[in-house]
């Protein structure tokens, strides 16, 4: 009888560790594959690094006050010919969402333009078919085609009082073919 007795506690006991055995659930799993538009380098280097330089606060004394613009390119390899909008994302400063918020210092941000003028800055955080005020074409055959985009980068001041420290951001960058 005892015997019997542990042989039934035994099998209860494996069928209430087997019941929690079988929870029901799911897991869906969402991406795409697709073509890459282009290969981009920053300044053609592999460091994606534009150094904006050390600037003293003396020289920010009201807002837009800017520091020397560091010249740079994005350039795209390995594209479909045609031309391409460049759309820039990233932390936008809080008092000018034209410029992105620098890591530290307070009371500036990190301004990126065209080429041809610093007051030609490009449109942060566009979405998918606004404009972001930065164009690339791609010249070439196939999807070998290539082009490069001049900028210029550099710190602006948002009000009057700008405070030393580290001022760097990031931005992410995409290529949409129009």
């Amino acid at each position: 009888m005892k015997t019997q007795i542990s042989l039934a506690f035994a099998a209860v006991s494996a069928l209430a560790f087997t019941t929690s055995a079988f929870a029901a659930g799911q897991i869906n799993f969402t991406g795409e594959i697709v073509n890459a538009a282009c290969d981009i380098k920053i300044n053609n280097s592999s460091s994606n690094e534009v150094v904006l330089g050390k600037w003293p606060t003396s020289m920010f004394k009201a807002a837009g006050d800017k520091s020397t613009p560091a010249n740079f390119t994005i350039d795209a390899a390995n594209c479909v010919a045609g031309n391409y909008q460049v759309n820039f994302a990233g932390t936008a400063d809080a008092t000018n969402a034209k410029l992105l918020k620098a890591s530290a210092a307070t009371g500036v941000g990190i301004a990126i333009a065209n080429a041809n003028s610093t007051s030609n800055l490009v449109n942060l955080n566009t979405v998918v078919g606004a404009d972001s005020n930065a164009a690339l074409t791609a010249s070439g055959t196939g999807a070998t085609a290539a082009g490069t985009l001049p900028l210029q980068a550099f710190y602006q001041a948002t009000g009057s009082a700008v405070t030393a420290g580290k001022a760097d951001a990031t931005v992410s960058i995409t290529l949409q073919q129009k």
